[in-house]
């Protein structure tokens, strides 16, 4: 089974998650960003599956991963 993987990263307007290159969700700040990201995460393992929440920092560098499943 692949992995779902929702990252939490900046933009010009605030935060965004994505998957797969698409947008799930907008968010005024990181730290809202970084709790959709992860409450995906725990959804998508609560379904079975497997995720991982990769969270960014404002430069656009990989702060964290968290995995799930």
């Amino acid at each position: 089974m692949a992995r779902r993987i929702f990252h939490s990263a900046p933009t010009d307007k605030g935060w965004k998650v994505t998957s797969n290159g698409r947008t799930i969700s907008d968010h005024r700040t990181q730290s809202a960003s970084e709790h959709a990201a992860t409450s995906a995460g725990r959804r998508a393992e609560a379904k079975g599956g497997l995720a991982q929440a990769v969270l960014h920092k404002s430069n656009g560098r990989i702060r964290e991963e968290r995995r799930y499943g």
